[in-house]
């Protein structure tokens, strides 16, 4: 079976891509004059472009690596969890984004100094800064590997040039510059991968054909080593509601109103549902054109290192012609790009907005502040390329590792953020205790009894959001009978001390099982000293928090809020739209090349998608820029 190789069209499509995006950044640093332009785009984003930039954000091209892995080793169970995404934007979108818009913030853990206390801001700050940063590692390496093995470059090589390229237009062009990619990446991506899944379909005659081809859905599967179920299906989907809820902050609240907030949401949510058709069935077409890969040439000298990881990439391969498979590699480090730069500003937000200004200096100005902010984002680009050199190499393989990260520190953090906006009446060191609680559950079930993912996530969710929405219950309970608390504080060390010795999973060495008994009493005996802490509250901070709230009841005056400031609309999008058009029309110089009737009717459609979609990106983008231009006027 037929399989291209790259030639020099694909390297000008890469090159000019990468251009491109540089290009981006180099235009937006000039919009971007403050902290406030820098982290949250001004609250000047479209709801469409600002929920295209989240459903963006959420993949990278770990999906055509190690997720396409995992469908290709467990079939139909992938395509379950592919789709799980797309609902659980709705759900998290529903719960919070909304109350987003309205905390008036430029970081995503901003609201938690007033909602909760400077410890648990600072500490919500670092977890999520660690977490984002570890995952980014995970995705640069997916990345490389799959560059790699294309170009015939040395993995460290590839990772450094993209990761360059990324972090230079996330430091010139900060959330705008960010957001204007991700849609970009987005229309690429999508329309090349939308050609993809007929193509490779045709190539086994048809889903009846597929289906008929491959084994029926099974809910029990071991993949690297690491157990995968309905609980874990059911976990993702817990972890994915409740994160979208706490972690889709910075596109909430980037945009004009409550009313475009829930859009985003909605937006994303839709392009989600697309991924088990998009992502999920060229790896079983891949499955049942190749069912040892060992004996396929392309896939040999990858034999000892996971090999399932480039079978999307094989498909593309032999489906694509000469120059689309160049935009295919394109839309591939799109997805990366857009995740990557995504986090280079949030977590730089984070370590400026709430590190540097929340403790060293207040007095910050937002001239100030943008500077901190572009110098952070650089160190965290450092030190996430230095990750991805480690990770390419991990034997545990690419989605275990992007998976143990997210079920490790995901729940810890997001309940506190996310239900905090919610429940009014928990007191403010319930977070500090939520994602204490949540982060040594996690930790123990994880790394000392070895627990499958989905019981680690229950238990880690249950201890987190007990104690989080309970907090004021136990601190009533300090006040008027500690007794009793004593009590319960010493039946939960010892439920505790004996859970997390192994009796109830496996046989543990005497070293393990004393640190899971001592984290169990730790963690039991804690509650007395956190139920004291809850009732300590006065009433000057719970006056703060009224004042708080009272805020999160006020609907967003756009008039006053946004264009009183006096912002205008910025005219990008119609210059984006316009862009995506060029490009689509430029492709069209492909078709001077040998191809088939078949690659002909490939390219001629990629084309047609990239020039009706960004017609309407430029229509739209008119269309909003005149109604903005309006109420500037009117608030002037």
């Amino acid at each position: 079976m037929r399989m291209s190789s790259i030639n020099a069209y694909d390297y000008i499509v890469v090159g000019a891509y990468f251009l491109f995006m540089l290009a981006i950044g180099v235009y937006f640093s000039r919009i971007s004059k403050g902290g406030k332009d820098f982290f949250a785009g001004g609250n000047m984003l479209p709801w469409w472009v600002s929920g295209m930039s989240l459903y963006m954000t959420n993949f990278s091209v770990w999906i055509f690596t190690g997720g396409a892995g995992f469908a290709y080793a467990v079939g139909w169970f992938a395509l379950i969890y592919f789709g799980i995404g797309g609902i659980a934007y709705w759900v998290g979108s529903a719960l919070t984004a909304a109350l987003w818009r309205r905390t008036r913030s430029i970081s995503p853990i901003e609201y938690t100094h007033t909602r909760f206390n400077g410890l648990t801001r600072q500490l919500i700050g670092w977890v999520i800064a660690l977490n984002f940063t570890l995952s980014a590692g995970v995705q640069l390496a997916s990345t490389s590997k799959l560059l790699a093995p294309v170009f015939g470059i040395e993995i460290a090589v590839v990772v450094l040039v993209t990761g360059i390229v990324i972090l230079t237009y996330s430091f010139l062009g900060g959330l705008w510059g960010v957001v204007v990619t991700d849609t970009l990446q987005g229309v690429i991506l999508l329309a090349t991968a939308a050609i993809v899944v007929p193509a490779s379909l045709y190539l086994v005659g048809g889903f009846e054909t597929l289906a008929d081809s491959l084994p029926a859905l099974s809910f029990n599967h071991v993949y690297n080593g690491v157990h995968y179920d309905e609980h874990w299906l059911v976990a993702i989907f817990l972890i994915s509601s409740i994160g979208f809820a706490a972690g889709g902050a910075q596109r909430f609240y980037s945009v004009k109103n409550e009313k475009d907030a829930r859009k985003v949401g909605w937006l994303a949510g839709a392009l989600a549902l697309t991924g088990p058709l998009v992502f999920g069935v060229p790896p079983l077409v891949a499955k049942v054109l190749w069912p040892d890969l060992s004996e396929v040439e392309f896939f040999k000298p990858y034999a000892e290192s996971n090999p399932q990881d480039l079978v999307y990439l094989g498909m593309c391969m032999r489906i694509l012609p000469n120059g689309l498979i160049g935009v295919f590699l394109a839309a591939m480090m799109a997805a990366t790009m857009s995740t990557l730069s995504s986090v280079y500003n949030l977590v730089s937000s984070i370590l400026s907005r709430d590190v540097y200004q929340g403790i060293f200096r207040p007095e910050t100005t937002d001239q100030q502040l943008l500077k901190v902010g572009r110098a952070l984002s650089i160190v965290c680009g450092l030190v996430v390329t230095g990750l991805a050199v480690l990770f390419v190499e991990s034997e545990f393989g690419i989605f275990n590792l992007l998976v143990a990260f997210f079920t490790l520190f995901n729940i810890p953090v997001t309940v506190p953020t996310a239900f905090g906006l919610i429940f009014r009446r928990v007191p403010k060191w319930s977070a500090s205790a939520a994602i204490t609680w949540g982060l040594i559950t996690g930790a123990v079930t994880r790394f000392i009894l070895g627990w499958d993912i989905g019981p680690q996530v229950y238990l880690s969710f249950a201890m987190t959001f007990g104690i989080f929405v309970l907090s004021q219950w136990f601190g009533g309970l300090y006040r008027t009978n500690k007794s009793l608390l004593a009590s319960l504080s010493l039946g939960l060390a010892a439920a505790l001390a004996w859970l997390f010795t192994g009796s109830a999973a496996t046989e543990l060495d005497s070293f393990l099982s004393g640190l899971g008994v001592g984290a169990g009493v730790a963690m039991g005996l804690s509650l007395y000293g956190f139920s004291k802490l809850f009732s300590s509250q006065t009433d000057e901070e719970n006056a703060v928090l009224t004042e708080f709230f009272k805020k999160l009841d006020t609907p967003v005056d756009v008039a006053k809020e946004v264009f009183g400031e006096g912002k205008k609309q910025v005219s990008t999008f119609p210059l984006v739209g316009g862009t995506v058009v060029v490009m689509g029309t430029l492709m069209s110089l492909i078709f001077l090349t040998d191809l088939t009737s078949n690659e002909q009717v490939i390219l001629g459609a990629i084309i047609v998608m990239m020039i009706v979609f960004g017609a309407a990106m430029w229509y739209f983008g008119k269309k909003s820029e005149i109604r903005d231009a309006n109420q500037y006027i009117q608030s002037s």
